[in-house]
């Protein structure tokens, strides 16, 4: 089981917490990157001092250890509560794979109709 405190960070595979704002922390486990709230929803605890477990991708809150699924914000244990507000669960690459756009492919086999019919006016231009 991988699980260290939260504000720890002992090699690149264990899990990281970092405030980003003051409402939001970005936890970093698993190859993904989660924006979640920055509160516990049960007391307010700070979750950047939470314990994070990067095999089951959970959190922890230090103050009274309610557990929530990062995934989903579900609690899973702990101390009745809300659920933890996830905003965006993210690859740990965040590259933008190249965007295919249909209507690009489609423009290059007309221009080559154009290419190989010399002479010919295009479509919808004046003649």
């Amino acid at each position: 089981m991988t699980a260290v405190p939260a504000g720890r960070r002992r090699d690149s595979d264990e899990p990281a917490v970092r405030q980003v704002t003051e409402d939001l922390v970005l936890v970093e486990v698993g190859g993904r990157k989660v924006l979640a709230a920055a509160l516990c929803p049960h007391r307010g605890g700070r979750l950047k001092y939470g314990r994070v477990d990067g095999d089951r991708l959970r959190i922890t809150c230090p103050l009274h250890h309610t557990t929530f699924d990062l995934s989903s914000g579900e609690r899973l244990s702990g101390a009745a509560c809300a659920s933890l507000r996830v905003v965006d669960v993210l690859p740990g690459d965040l590259s933008v794979p190249e965007q295919r756009d249909p209507a690009h492919d489609r423009a290059p086999a007309a221009s080559a109709e154009a290419a190989a019919a010399p002479g010919t006016a295009p479509s919808g231009g004046a003649s």
